[in-house]
């Protein structure tokens, strides 16, 4: 009953065509919209969600009812190159479809093909690719340098950070990191924190990976 007065003020406020009142009605409407649908998913179908024209270029994740199980022996993930998607399958059904960035084009592409997870750590650092940090307090310099480049006075080497990191092709694997909608990483396949949990979770050491 507060919650239903006061917005009944607002909107009578509102009516007074006061700007300010217009714009604090406003503001406190859409707060309460924002904080109802927070945590509202709508249900589509797999069909309907890569049907869309935007399936391409969206960051959105889809999630079907498959994910409720957990049986990493019977679970593995593919990762489609020329779609920048990720498929997490259990049991042979799909239960998750998410957004990746695999390795940029011009000799970091990520090699297809069909590999094993052979390690997983949910709290890995880089010792190959990370940033330039200030001696002095530890301020980001430079970001994406390699460890063999040479860090200018004053500064030290520190690799990044590779969250829900697991291992499937030599020194590439999958980790948490920037999603843009085009190749970008040194060869690894970066999932967004939300997947890489999940997947993590979902999968275990010999679980398949399909790169295609």
């Amino acid at each position: 009953m507060r919650k239903i007065a006061s917005v009944l003020c607002l909107l009578l406020a509102a009516c007074s065509q006061n700007p300010a009142d217009l714009a604090a009605y406003y503001r406190a409407e859409g707060d309460r919209l924002e904080e109802e649908t927070r945590h509202v998913r709508l249900a589509y179908t797999f069909e309907d969600f890569i049907a869309n024209p935007e399936y391409r270029q969206t960051r959105d994740m889809w999630r079907g009812s498959a994910l409720e199980q957990n049986l990493p022996k019977k679970s593995h993930v593919e990762f489609l190159l020329e779609e920048q998607r990720g498929r997490l399958y259990i049991n042979g059904i799909i239960a998750m479809d998410f957004p990746i960035c695999s390795g940029r084009v011009g000799g970091m592409e990520t090699p297809a093909g069909t590999f094993r997870i052979t390690q997983k750590e949910a709290l890995r650092r880089s010792n190959r690719y990370g940033a330039f940090l200030s001696k002095e307090d530890g301020s980001v310099i430079e970001r994406g340098v390699a460890v063999t480049d040479t860090p200018p006075e004053g500064a030290y080497f520190e690799g990044a950070d590779m969250p829900y990191w697991m291992r499937f092709n030599g020194a590439i694997g999958m980790h948490v990191g920037k999603v843009h909608r085009d190749t970008d990483s040194h060869g690894c396949v970066r999932v967004p924190e939300e997947a890489a949990a999940i997947l993590f979770e979902k999968l275990g050491i010999g679980s398949k990976v399909i790169v295609k």
